[in-house]
């Protein structure tokens, strides 16, 4: 009994001692696990901040300065000599030696090309021109004489005529008092005709401006409101016109449905408008056409009435048919012609007159045509035998145009010769804006002047006269030690100021709404400073080749973005290039 309350006892004593093992391993076991759990939320931690920086756009930064600012402008051109001198010969000859290059100085009578002597081709060509200005010489002095047989003939035609007028206007003369009252009747229906006839051709003018639609030279009178509905129609037509090529361009263009369906409603109100004041105006046409084509039968009916008197009187009546009046008027028209012939005549002689004298003239300037032609042979003759070309300036040779064996031709120049005296151009076309700041006098720097002793002023500030064109030309002149044909870039000063913000000019960007920077800003982290891109709008006051000054929310030592390894937007987190 007492040995198994022993062994109890001891199997208690082995549990317990069991139990106070186990906790202490538990607690080790989670302390294990907690370490390396935290070591891995360490490690991923620190590898996933390194993957996203890799993964940020990598920048490059420039700080913003502040300070004095030389605005320039830049422009390219063609430099131009100011005079050239053309070296040419007047006969034909060989080149046999060639002593210049181009680019190279020459002096006053230096010997530029050697030739053979001269050819007769252009010695014998003289002499043939000499011959055919000495045929047309003689053949000019042989003239026909001056004839107005066809002129006296018309004249003494002319006063049979009168004679015949004047016997008229006198038997019409002494039969008139026996014709009173048939002569008044006549003069009141000739006075009735033109009446008729002038109302006739109002009518008539206002039915061809209703046919024609014209009422710009349509007697008023006659066409009442048609030309006040033709303007209100005409009006309505253009409006509806216009709203229909809107329409038609709207479809055209893909617009939006809305606006093509607003633009059609438009022109079919339009329509309705235009088809009104149609309508109006070919009623109110109708109906003045109508009583217009009336008026104007019963006035022909009635001049044709009146011309039958007339012509009855005009066939009774002594004087060939004419009233006393009509042969007063037919006398005085005869006398006109005779005068006129006459007048002719005399003015036909006078031109002959000056004509001869003119005659004399130019055989006098063709005989000293003559004369200086015979010179210029003289002076071929003399030509033939000379070899050398000399410079007849100082200058600089800007082209050869001939090679040893090449036959001159009379007139092409065989060099040109750049007269360094008299200087060179160059023009430049810039932005008329850009050229506010820039005043004549000022001194511009040739970028590409590698030896670097030439100098350019501006001279002229000139439009540029291309349609459309608003831009502006600077002339500048140029001095020193440079060439014609060169093509040369200059940096133009436009003054210089002190801007509190001056940033590099590849960190200003411009899109629809501005210019704008990219300013870097910093946040802490526990991980360290991270960096994010800011957008900043600026106003861009003056600008030179490399920098930028700007007002904005941009200040001394502000870091700007001038690239980026890939796009970076306003917000984007960024990463520092390393340095």
């Amino acid at each position: 009994m007492s040995e198994n309350i022993k062994n109890n006892d001891e199997k208690i004593i082995g549990l317990k001692g069991n139990e106070e093992k186990n906790p202490l391993k538990k607690r080790e076991l989670i302390k294990t696990l907690l370490i390396i759990f935290l070591a891995a939320m360490l490690l991923l931690t620190f590898f996933s901040n390194t993957i996203m920086n890799r993964s940020l756009p990598e920048i490059t930064t420039e700080t913003a300065s502040s300070g004095k600012l030389t605005e320039r402008v830049r422009g390219s051109g063609m430099v131009v000599s100011n005079q050239t001198y053309e070296v040419t010969i007047d006969t034909v000859r060989v080149i046999k030696e060639i002593n210049i290059k181009s680019g190279q100085k020459v002096k006053k009578d230096d010997v530029l090309f050697t030739v053979t002597e001269g050819s007769t081709t252009e010695l014998r060509d003289a002499e043939d021109a000499l011959d055919a200005m000495m045929l047309q010489y003689q053949t000019a002095l042989l003239s026909e004489p001056v004839d107005y047989s066809s002129e006296n003939q018309a004249i003494k035609n002319a006063r049979e005529d009168l004679n015949q007028a004047i016997a008229r206007r006198d038997q019409a003369y002494n039969n008139q008092a026996n014709n009173e009252q048939a002569k008044t009747q006549y003069l009141n229906d000739k006075q009735e005709l033109s009446t008729m006839s002038a109302k006739q051709g109002k009518l008539s003018a206002a039915i061809v401006a209703i046919d024609s639609d014209d009422y710009s030279s349509a007697p008023p009178e006659y066409t009442g409101n048609l030309t006040v509905l033709y303007g209100i129609f005409a009006d309505a037509e253009k409006e509806y016109n216009t709203a229909y090529e809107l329409y038609s361009k709207a479809v055209e263009e893909g617009t939006d449905e809305a606006i093509v369906n607003s633009a059609k409603a438009d022109a079919d109100v339009k329509k309705l408008i235009r088809d009104e004041a149609k309508s109006s105006y070919d009623e109110e046409k109708i109906a003045v056409r109508t009583e217009l084509a009336g008026q104007l039968s019963d006035i022909e009916y009635q001049i044709t009435e009146i011309s039958g008197r007339i012509s009855e009187y005009e066939s009774n009546n002594q004087g060939g048919g004419m009233s006393y009046e009509d042969c007063v008027a037919d006398v005085q028209a005869k006398e006109r012609t005779l005068e006129e012939l006459m007048i002719a005549l005399q003015k036909a002689q006078k031109a002959d007159n000056v004509n001869s004298q003119i005659s004399d003239l130019n055989l006098d300037s063709q005989k000293k045509a003559i004369d200086r032609q015979k010179e210029k042979i003289e002076e071929l003759k003399a030509k033939t035998t000379a070899t050398e070309i000399k410079s007849k300036y100082d200058g600089v040779v800007n082209e050869v145009n001939v090679q040893p064996d090449d036959s001159t031709t009379p007139g092409v120049p065989l060099a040109l010769i750049d007269i360094a005296e008299e200087g060179y151009t160059v023009e430049i076309t810039v932005d008329s804006d850009k050229v506010k700041k820039i005043k004549t006098g000022v001194k511009a720097d040739l970028v590409n002047n590698f030896s670097g002793n030439a100098e350019a002023v501006l001279q002229k500030i000139k439009n540029d006269t291309r349609a459309g064109s608003r831009s502006k030309i600077l002339e500048f002149s140029i001095t020193g030690d440079i060439e014609s044909g060169t093509f040369v870039e200059l940096s133009i000063p436009c003054g210089s100021a002190s801007y509190d913000a001056i940033v590099p000019k590849n960190a200003v960007y411009q899109d629809k709404d501005g210019s704008f920077v990219l300013k870097v800003k910093s946040k802490s982290s526990p991980f360290g400073n991270r960096y994010y891109a800011e957008r900043v709008m600026v106003e861009v006051l003056a600008s030179d080749e490399a920098s930028s000054a700007v007002q904005g929310g941009v200040s001394r030592g502000d870091s700007l973005i001038t690239a980026a390894s890939k796009p970076v937007s306003a917000g984007d987190q960024v990463r520092m290039k390393d340095k």
